[in-house]
């Protein structure tokens, strides 16, 4: 950023704290709906974050094309993708980053360095603003892919994965990264919102991750945790919205038998939205993952959304959501299942719509005519060229969320 626009940003940063004031074009709340220039703002955005990687830029602006002409006004990507010089791979965590070509930060025996490639991710969110998009930036991965929590943990002598919500030295070095994005893009029109990470949990993968914690973490600790890097993140810009980006779980209680209501991962979804530097809560649904019921429990987990945020008066967002294709359940899982996407998903949009949730973001935006062919497929995938898929999930979906606008 320029000095001078540096200065003019920091006087305004300093003019909004003490005023509370927001700017046109900024995505804000009013209770539990969001709000865009006064009027209300209900969203059937996507999930993409492979556009803050694609080299070519000529394929990011196609691909935000096709979303926009989908009705996708939000879209969710990566900020983050981390490389690591000293990488060990017998050691942990077991990563690579999915895009050498690209990356934001690198370290090197315990030192990080920003890359050269923050400026790519500067020109995907500059391309956003000229379309008139929003995203979701995700600031950090609980997962190995694209670095994240454990990289840098592992750089600085953390043991645990949960280290990195609590050791001061791990938590600065996050902000420092963090200052360094979120102060680029201060006055931007095109962050919907900053998220705190993708899925944060006290535990993450057992293979590729480092091993959680035996004893420390809970829903304290993570509530903690949100707690600081959403006031910081605030004072550094309070003109754009903060999410946590968790999955949504919750801590009843007494207890559950059901995990996902346990608290057993240190999630407390109610406890989180109540935080006053968050925004709006997130919540994820997969249940081929979590070998949940689809047709059963699924749209109870939404209608719990629902019922939070009716509750806090705090818009809450189905940030991602997506349902296997068979060939993908049985090559990953080795199961079959005779629920068809359009059943589960189409219940799901449904329930979401019935609830008045805040915004629905599936996961994810498949499209085609890019310079290597088609975007990724991990088996969520929906691509926007297959009819009989798209026609009911996205194009009519994003119809009927449109229509609460008015």
């Amino acid at each position: 950023m320029f000095p001078r626009l540096a200065a003019v940003s920091a006087l305004l940063v300093a003019s909004a704290n003490a005023l509370g004031i927001s700017l046109p074009g900024f995505v804000t709340t009013k209770g539990s709906q969001f709000s865009l220039n006064g009027k209300p703002f209900f969203f059937a955005g996507t999930n993409a974050y492979w556009l803050s990687f694609l080299t070519n830029l000529s394929d990011t602006s196609l691909a935000m094309d096709k979303a926009k002409a989908a009705g996708h006004s939000v879209i969710r990507i990566w900020g983050f993708n981390d490389k690591n010089a000293t990488f060990d791979p017998n050691g942990l965590p077991q990563y690579s980053p999915d895009s050498d070509a690209i990356f934001f930060q690198s370290w090197d025996n315990g030192k990080p360095t920003i890359s050269a490639g923050l400026q790519h991710l500067d020109q995907v969110i500059s391309l956003a603003e000229r379309k008139g998009l929003k995203l979701t930036v995700a600031l950090t991965n609980n997962w190995a892919d694209y670095g994240g929590m454990d990289v840098y943990t592992a750089n600085l002598g953390g043991s645990f994965h949960d280290d990195f919500y609590t050791a001061p030295k791990i938590k600065n070095a996050f902000k420092n990264y963090v200052r360094t994005l979120v102060s680029r893009h201060v006055l931007s029109p095109a962050i919907f919102a900053w998220e705190l990470g993708n899925e944060p949990r006290c535990g993450a993968d057992g293979t590729r991750n480092l091993p959680r914690s035996p004893s420390g973490c809970d829903t304290a600790v993570m509530t903690a945790w949100a707690k600081e890097i959403s006031a910081f993140v605030k004072s550094i810009d309070p003109f754009h919205m903060v999410v946590v980006g968790s999955e949504g779980f919750f801590s009843v209680p007494g207890g559950s038998d059901d995990w996902a209501y346990s608290g057993a991962d240190g999630v407390d979804s109610e406890a989180l939205l109540r935080l006053k530097t968050i925004d709006a809560g997130t919540f994820h649904l997969y249940p081929d993952w979590w070998s949940k019921d689809p047709l059963t429990w699924a749209p109870d987990f939404i209608a719990a959304h629902g019922t939070l945020q009716r509750k806090v008066g705090k818009p809450v967002i189905m940030e991602e959501y997506g349902w296997m294709t068979p060939e993908a359940r049985l090559s990953s899982l080795g199961i079959v299942s005779n629920v068809t996407r359009l059943q589960a998903l189409g219940l799901w949009q449904d329930t979401s719509i019935a609830q008045r949730l805040a915004g629905d973001q599936y996961w994810q935006l498949g499209v085609d005519g890019l310079s290597f062919g088609l975007s990724t497929n991990d088996g969520f995938t929906i691509y926007m060229q297959n009819k009989t898929e798209a026609g009911p999930l996205i194009f009519d979906h994003v119809k009927k969320v449109q229509a609460l606008n008015h």
